[in-house]
This record gives C-alpha cells, structure tokens and sequence, in this order.
C-alpha cells in the first residue's frame, strides 16, 4: 500500500480546494494508494488563536510509515514565503517531495508550474490591437515574495517591452492577492475617477481584479467603456462577478491530477522529471469588453477570439462532485453534529451516536488516538511528535468495526496509521491534530468518500471540539472516582493501622511513625489520579509557658485539645498526626493553598469554643505554616514537603512573636 501526505495552507481557499480535487480524480480509482490530506496553517498564523495548532500535523505526515509528500505550495504564498516553507520542511525526515505551484528547492523534490508568459503575452497583445489600449496597469503581489507573483510579474514586464509600450513604474502597484488590499492600494491613490491614468489593468490574481474592479465602480468608472480588468486564476469569483471578470486559467485541477500522477509514478519505481509546466490560458470575458454585458450566458473568447461556452471547460469541481454531494443533508448531518457536541456525554456515549452522523457527512470511518499525556503547546513554540499513543475511538461503517479504548498502544513518529485498522484500506483521509486551546491531546483521521474538502474541514473542527470537550469531562468523572476510592482506601488505611504503635497516647491521632508512613502513602496515590492538596505544620502557641504557669496536667489537656482542633477542622479522610511535643501535621488531599486563609480562620474560631467551653484559663491558639503539592511539582517526598511547610510556619512564629 502506497501511502502519500498532502499537506495544504487552508482548506477555506478556492485555490486549494481545486488542486485537492484534481489529486482526488486521479487516486479515487486506485486500490494500492492511501492519501491522507493535512491542512497545516503557517506556525506563526494570526488566524484564530489556536490555529497554529493545526501545523502539528506535519509531524505525522513525515513519519517513517509515509513514502512521498505532496505540497500545494502556492497555497501557502499568501502568509508564508516559498524560501522559508522550504526551511520548515528540512527540519523533517528527507522524503520525495512533489511541490504544487513552486520549486522548494529541497533534495528529491521535483515540482510543477504555470507557464504564463505566453498568456501575458497574448493578453497583452489583446488589450492593446483589439481594444487599443496603451496605458497597461500591473497589480502585483510582490510583496508576500511568492515565486508565483514574481514570475506573473516578470511576463508582464517582457509582454510590455515585447509590444513597444512604455514600462511605468508609477503603473505598477504592490497587493498581497486580498481583494480588500486592492481596494485599500488603489482609493489611497485616486480617490476620484479624474484622476485614473491608465485604460486596462493585469492583476495577479482574480481577488485582487475584483478589488480594483469594484473600487472603480464606486467612483463611476465603466467597466470595460473606460477601464479594461484581466484577473489570474479563473476562480469561482470571476465568474459570478458582474461583469464577469476576465481572466487567466492555470489549470489548477490539472495541476492536482498531474501531481498525483507524478507521486503514483516515482512510488512505483518510475523515472519522473524535476520540473513540469501547465500552460496559462486566457479567457476574455465582459470585464475587458469581449462579451457584451447583457449576455447573462456563462462564455468567453480564448486567445485566438472564438467563442467558447464555459461548460466546455469545466472546472474541477464541477467534474468530480458531479452534484453528487447533497447540500442539504450535509448541512442537516453539521447541524447534528453540533447539536451533539453541545451535549456533555462522557466519550464511550459519545462515540455510540456519532456514527450514522459521519455517515451523512460523507464520513465512513473516522480513527481517534490520544498521546499518553496532552501536550501545552504555546503559538512559535517547536511541537515534538511523542513516541507513544493509543486508539481510543475506531469507527468504520464499511467494514462493520466499532471499538472503544481496544487496548492498542503504538508510536506516531513511525507509523501513525496502526496497521490493525489501516492495512488493505485505501482511499481518501483528512487527518487533523485534535487540541483545544494550548492542550494538545492527539489526532484524528476521517477517511472521505466525497472530496468536499471545505464541508469536511468544517465537520473535522466540529468534531475535534466535540471530543476534545468529552474527554475533559470523561478524565474528571475519572479523577471524581478515583478521589472517591482514594478516599475510602486512606479511611481503611486509617482503621487498619496498628493502633498501639502508630497512635499517638495521648491524643488518640497517628503519632509521626504511623503519620509518615500514611502520609506519604496519601501523597502518592493522590499523584496517581493527579490530583493535588495541601499539607500544614501546626504548633500550639506558647505550651511551655502553660505548663510552667499552670502545670504539665494543664499542658496535656492543652495538647488533646490542639489535635481535636485540628481533626475538626478538615475532614475524616484527611490525614492528621502528632510530630512530637507541641508540633503536628496534616495532610488535605484535594484542597488548594488558596483556601489557606479560610483554614486558618476555622482554627481559630474552634480554639476559641474549645477554650471557652473547657474552662481553660488561657486562650488556646496554633500557629500554621503550608505547602501545596500537585503533579507539576518536582517534590513528592513528605518529609521535604514538611520542610517546607516548617519554613512556612517558621515565618508565621516570627510574625506572631514580632520578630524578624
């Protein structure tokens, strides 16, 4: 089985979508291929909060289990240079690479491009001999540094020169192929129609044709009478603009099917070439004034003037989904799907509902694995693939599997599809790292039937919120039990204990032998459902002086009345123990340091009933001091912990007695 990663910017991007579905036409017949699809946004993405999370999925797409990556790197030109993608890239294993849209440069990548100096060329000629032109404005791209903008750029430059027309550089104009920086670039320097000094304009994209086209409208230009428009990609947007834009045609669904022709080859032993050009054709609508604007028909003119109906050259999307996706009841499974993830279930219910609405969706097998420990994860920080994971969910309608935790545990960085449930598998997959917020806790892999990649990426954050959400709830039913029985361990521990030689005589609580020894018992098992608490050093106030003043039968009763104190004010499965003469300890499994104050005030109220109650003739008082301990804390050792807490109490003495 063949296995190939394709990794893309954003799945929201009409660009990427097309390539996709030219990939998919060309695997969806192939029984010996498996091609998981990763949307990984730049590291350093400003879009959403925690969308750089997504960039984790590069790790398992370069796991020793993948054999070729496919990259649609004009996908990325937008937020991230071809030069520094190409640097993030080497940082993983050396695989075959085949780069959509841009040479990377990396060893044992080969790449494909447009050819579009003659297109330019022809548009060029276009818009100067048949609608006499002269004055030919060029909207750049250039500073997002992508090779795509540079090379358009440049067969504008030579088109130009080649047509005897003037280069102006104050013609030229600098976007980032957004629609709405057009805008921006082209209002700041003619805020009036008197002011426009050229009569056509090439823009590198079709987004930003649009922008210059609907900013020109606002200010009473007439597209095409007075200002001629060519866009560059025949995008969705071209077409349904009014006027229709027109535009250039890179083949972007040709790309994608010639690009998964190359990995299928080069995997199956075959020879391919390092570069592979698609030529750019022209498609001459009503935005440069070749189709009249009341002809609502969807045609244009090609670069030898015929008239050419649209739906001779279909795009990709049209030709695979074949309107075979309905709308309708994929909308209807999203909504479900919602519903259910609003709905706290513990993951094990989750997982019994969610498999007819993945079947709605398109989605006949969805793969669940958890690493052994979430991952915090901050935005610019390196993500390091863990070396151990485990199945939690596995559904497959197909093949009639439905498993819940099965016990499998494997290693991502070598095979993160375990062969248990992807041997003999082929088809289509979207794979996604599953995190929420900074938390990073695993991923998930979909297997596809339909190459509807912006409804499934949709469905993919859903989903992933869904679980991620779950498993929260799931982990604290666990950790709720797990205290419980704690609890009910300590209290057994408690009653079992050898009373002669680890009860204190007096007092009737642990002495130290029988506190330490439960007591770090407490701590570790706590440390086991990662739980946390709190542990105090208690000194009663001035003993000496009462046993000097009023004798040491006095003293005695002020020594039990300090440890009723204290075993009043916290719990019966709390652990509290006499250290030795005047000093005791306790342990509070699942307090915080922060209810420190609160405990305090307890111990001074109960001294004060207590001592009111039996008469004493002196006002019964504790000093305290504390420590937290919890799983993110190094020190685990009791009698280091009581340390600390002595330091604590240390201080607390010194403030009471006015010392420093």
């Amino acid at each position: 089985m063949k296995k190939i990663g394709v990794l893309v910017h954003a799945l929201t991007v009409e660009y990427a979508l097309e390539v996709l579905n030219g990939i998919f036409a060309f695997f969806k017949d192939k029984d010996d291929v498996q091609f998981f699809v990763a949307q990984t946004k730049d590291p350093k993405t400003d879009s959403g909060i925690y969308e750089y999370q997504s960039w984790n999925g590069l790790s398992l797409l370069f796991s020793t289990d993948i054999d070729l990556i496919i990259v649609i790197t004009g996908s990325y030109s937008s937020t991230i240079s071809t030069p520094n993608l190409a640097k993030l890239l080497k940082k993983y294993k050396k695989k075959p690479i085949i780069s959509i849209g841009a040479n990377l440069g990396i060893p044992d990548s080969y790449y494909i491009e447009t050819e579009c100096q003659t297109a330019y060329y022809n548009a060029v000629d276009h818009l100067k001999n048949k609608h006499g032109c002269k004055k030919i404005a060029f909207m750049s791209a250039n500073r997002t540094g992508s090779k795509e903008s540079l090379m358009r750029f440049d067969a504008y430059k030579k088109a130009i020169r080649k047509h005897k027309l003037v280069f102006n550089e104050n013609l030229l104009f600098d976007g980032d192929f957004a629609l709405h920086r057009a805008r921006e670039v082209m209002a700041k320097k003619y805020p009036k129609k008197e002011s426009l000094n050229f009569d056509a304009i090439l823009c590198a994209n079709d987004l930003m044709a649009l922008g210059c086209q609907q900013y020109f409208m606002s200010i009473g230009v007439k597209v095409p009478e007075e200002l001629k428009i060519i866009g560059f990609d025949d995008s969705t947007y071209a077409a349904q603009s009014h006027p229709r834009l027109s535009t250039m045609s890179q083949g972007i669904f040709e790309q994608g099917r010639l690009g998964a022709e190359l990995a299928y080859r080069k995997l199956n032993g075959e020879d391919i070439p390092t570069v592979s050009y698609i030529p750019v054709v022209p498609l001459y609508k009503q935005s440069c004034g070749c189709v009249p604007l009341d002809n609502n028909d969807d045609i244009y003119r090609d670069s030898e003037d015929k008239l050419v109906h649209a739906g001779a050259m279909a795009n990709g999307i049209q030709k695979m989904t074949g309107q075979f996706f309905n709308m309708h009841t994929s909308i209807e499974s999203l909504y479900r799907l919602l519903d259910l993830s609003q709905t706290t279930e513990t993951l094990h219910h989750f997982a019994n509902t969610l498999d007819k609405i993945l079947l709605a969706l398109d989605i006949p097998a969805c793969f669940v694995c958890f690493y052994k420990k979430p991952i915090m994860l901050d935005k610019g920080k390196e993500f390091v693939l863990p070396h151990n994971a485990a199945v939690l969910i596995m559904l497959d309608t197909e093949r009639r599997i439905r498993h819940y935790d099965p016990g499998i545990e494997f290693n991502p960085c070598k095979n993160p599809f375990p062969p248990e449930y992807f041997t003999d598998f082929p088809g289509s997959f979207m794979i996604h790292p599953l995190f929420s917020g900074r938390k990073n806790y695993g991923y998930i892999v979909c297997k596809i039937k339909t190459p509807n990649y912006a409804m499934h990426s949709v469905s993919m954050k859903i989903l992933i919120n869904a679980v991620a959400s779950n498993y929260e709830y799931t982990r604290s039913l666990t950790r709720t039990k797990s205290l419980s029985k704690l609890n009910s361990s300590l209290q057994q521990s408690n009653s079992t204990l050898d009373l002669q030689s680890k009860t204190d005589e007096l007092t009737k609580i642990l002495n130290r032998r029988g506190f330490m020894e439960l007591g770090q018992k407490t701590i570790d098992l706590a440390m086991d459902v990662e739980s946390h608490g709190v542990i105090f050093f208690a000194d009663l106030d001035g003993l000496k002086k009462i046993n000097d003043t009023y004798g040491h039968d006095m003293g005695d009763e002020a020594i039990k009345a300090a440890a009723e104190v204290l075993s009043h004010a916290l719990r019966s499965s709390d652990t509290v123990g006499r250290l030795s003469g005047d000093e005791f300890a306790a342990i509070a499994v699942g307090m915080k340091l922060s209810h420190e104050a609160k405990f305090r005030e307890k111990i001074k109220d109960l001294c004060a009933i207590i001592s009111k109650d039996r008469n004493f003739p002196f006002k019964l008082s504790m000093s305290l001091g504390a420590i937290e301990f919890n799983k993110d804390k190094q020190e685990t050792s009791l009698t280091d912990l009581l340390a600390l807490a002595d330091d604590k109490l240390y201080i607390e003495k010194n403030k009471k007695h006015g010392r420093k």
